[in-house]
């Protein structure tokens, strides 16, 4: 007798958690108590949020839990500018979607237009005309080396107290030879483009020759400086 109403009493038990169960699963997929009536989207900067809205194909009325997120992140990631998403349902009728967007890094000209493109080469919107005031202009014709390239400018932008700082670039020419920086007040910069150093290492000595320049007020006067001799060695040009 005992034995049976242990069984009995975990028949039931069960029987009542899968009641349950199914219960708030009918509340939250086939009941209009749980609908979508607002979406919000945050951490946008260049992109537009009614986009990221329109990207979802949601219109409103949809139920909340029958909202495929999956879905629904690789809709919002066809936008090259996103590179990832997190979508929260809040109770009782909002989605919540936080983005984050792919950082600029440069300025690629492709087919006479310019395009930003991330640190990966991914190609962003469309520039605006002043983004050439913060990102230089990317012109590639060593693939080899691409991948190289934006991980050294990755650490331009991010170490802003080397000479030339990163703002003051307006071109860079990875060449088939050399690597090329044009600043915005006409100073290039030849960069060897193989050697035992990297070309940080080459970046800080410019950074020691750049600020001899500036304290001598010398550096309006010079036109070119190339890197790319033989280790610990540099040629200054003077503008004629």
């Amino acid at each position: 007798m005992i034995r049976k109403f242990i069984k009995n009493k975990i028949f039931w038990g069960i029987l009542f958690t899968l009641s349950i169960i199914v219960g708030i699963i009918y509340i939250l997929y086939f009941t209009n108590l749980f609908i979508l009536k607002e979406i919000k989207v945050f951490n946008t900067k260049r992109v537009d949020k009614n986009e990221i809205i329109k990207l979802t194909g949601l219109k409103g009325g949809e139920k909340l839990f029958r909202i495929s997120m999956n879905k629904l992140k690789k809709r919002i990631l066809t936008n090259n500018n996103i590179e990832d998403v997190t979508i929260v349902r809040r109770l009782p009728g909002t989605l919540e979607i936080k983005i984050e967007e792919r950082e600029p890094l440069a300025i690629l000209v492709k087919n006479n237009r310019g395009y930003l493109i991330d640190k990966n080469g991914v190609i962003l919107s469309g520039i605006l005309p002043e983004d050439y005031f913060f990102y230089p202009v990317v012109e590639i014709k060593n693939k080899t080396f691409e991948k190289k390239l934006f991980n050294f400018l990755v650490w331009l932008k991010n170490n802003k107290n080397y000479l030339p700082v990163y703002e003051n670039l307006a071109k860079i020419i990875l060449a088939e030879d050399k690597l090329i920086l044009i600043t915005k007040n006409h100073l290039t910069i030849y960069l060897p483009l193989i050697s035992e150093k990297d070309w940080i290492y080459y970046y800080r000595n410019l950074d020691r020759i750049m600020a001899y320049l500036y304290e001598k007020k010398l550096i309006e006067k010079i036109e070119l400086i190339r890197l790319d001799y033989p280790l610990g060695e540099a040629l200054i040009k003077f503008r004629s």
